[in-house]
Order: C-alpha cells, then sequence, then structure tokens
C-alpha cells in the first residue's frame, strides 16, 4: 500500500480526487496539504480562512499539513518552503503528492520537476478526465460545495456564494470549463460522502482581490 499526501484546496477537484483514493485500496492517505497566507491567514487564490480548511481537515478525520508562506512570496520562495516540506514526509516513507488538475498540461509539468528535484513523484486520479464528467460524479455523489470566488470577466460576481449543483453548471455560459478548471470560479466543500459531518458556514460578505476582477464570498459560521 502506497503512502500518499493530497494536495488540498478544499474544493470539490481535490475533494474529488480524495474519494477516489479512498475507495482505492492500494492507497493510504496520510492527510493534507494547503500552503496559506501568514499575512491573510487565507488560502491563495481561494482566499478561504485557514479555520476552514482545518474544519474540513478535522470533519475529514486526517491530519492537515499547513505551509504558511510569507507576505508576498516570489515563486522561488514557494519552491523553497515546499521542498522542506517534502523532506518532512519523506522522512515518515510518504513519497508521493496527490494532485486534482485534470487537463492542465504546464501545471502538471511544474509539479513533476518540483517534486522530482525532491525525489519524489505525482500522482493524478482525476487527469485527462473530461470536465462535465468530473463536475456530474461529484454532484451525484452527494458532495456539496460553495463557489466561493469567481472571474468577473468571465462569470457575474453574484455566483459567488452560489451552490454548486447541476442548476449552476447548466448555467455557466459557453467556454467556461465546467470544474473551473481555467481559473473562472473557485469551490469549498462543505459536506459528502467522505465527511463525518457538515461544515457549518453560510456566504457572508462579498470582498474583491486582483483590482477587482475577483469576486469573493467571506465564509461565515453558521
Amino acid at each position: 500500500m502506497e503512502n500518499v499526501i493530497v494536495s488540498w484546496s478544499g474544493g470539490k477537484d481535490s475533494t474529488l480526487a480524495l474519494y477516489y483514493l479512498m475507495n482505492n485500496s492500494n492507497y493510504r492517505i496520510r492527510g493534507l496539504l494547503s500552503t496559506t497566507s501568514q499575512a491573510s491567514g487565507r488560502l491563495p487564490v481561494h482566499e478561504v480562512r485557514r479555520e476552514f480548511i482545518q474544519a474540513q481537515a478535522k470533519s475529514l478525520e486526517l491530519p492537515l499539513y499547513d505551509v504558511p508562506l510569507p507576505p508576498m512570496a516570489d515563486n522561488s520562495t514557494y519552491e523553497r518552503t515546499l521542498q522542506q516540506k517534502f523532506k518532512q514526509f519523506k522522512s515518515e516513507g510518504i513519497y508521493t503528492i496527490v494532485y486534482a488538475d485534470l487537463f492542465l498540461e504546464d501545471i502538471k509539468d511544474y509539479r513533476d520537476r518540483l517534486l522530482s528535484t525532491a525525489g519524489m513523484s505525482g500522482l493524478y486520479p482525476l487527469w485527462g478526465k473530461a470536465s462535465t464528467t468530473i463536475a456530474e460524479e461529484f454532484i451525484s455523489a452527494g458532495f456539496k460545495a460553495i463557489v466561493t470566488a469567481v472571474d468577473t470577466e468571465q462569470l457575474t460576481a453574484d455566483q459567488a456564494g452560489c451552490m454548486v449543483d447541476k442548476n449552476f453548471i447548466n448555467s455557466l455560459p459557453p467556454g467556461v470549463d465546467p470544474c473551473g478548471e481555467n481559473g473562472e470560479f473557485h469551490t469549498f466543500v462543505v459536506d459528502g460522502p467522505i465527511f463525518h459531518s457538515t461544515i457549518s458556514v453560510q456566504p457572508g460578505n462579498q470582498f474583491e482581490t486582483g483590482g477587482g476582477k475577483f469576486a469573493h464570498i467571506e465564509l461565515m459560521k453558521e
């Protein structure tokens, strides 16, 4: 049985990748790996507060390896920080990181190069699957997620805070990936078959990043 760590954004794709491996006896899930900003206490890009990522890990009954990044961290700082964490994993007999990428070759190549430098490898359980198929599998399996961020150049700001369901997927404009693989939207999973309890949150106020390009919903405890 292979020991693995799942790269964790708290969103639907990383959740589905975890779901796949939890149902595969060839793998033992040793924990979740996230990076958060020391300045904001949030997951970069998704902008979900650290406490909610921690709540997911608790509900999943898995250790969370939270890697804090300094403010305005450049790529070399990001890589150096991750390499230190990879060294720790290797000392514990873990040589594989799971990613939920679907089809972006440049991102996969970057991950593989970074892992190879550390003497590790990547596992991509969703790779090559159609985005429509992944979205349908996520919903039909009984997972529930909230749209936490949207690219307002491709979606409307009021779509932040929507639940990820068939109506939401069907409402997406032509050219928008059903999984948001190109960054059109990001999500936060609150419940599903691998969670032991619901993450009790509700959409709060909206805020912007990127000079207004991205609209985010602040998640609040119910």
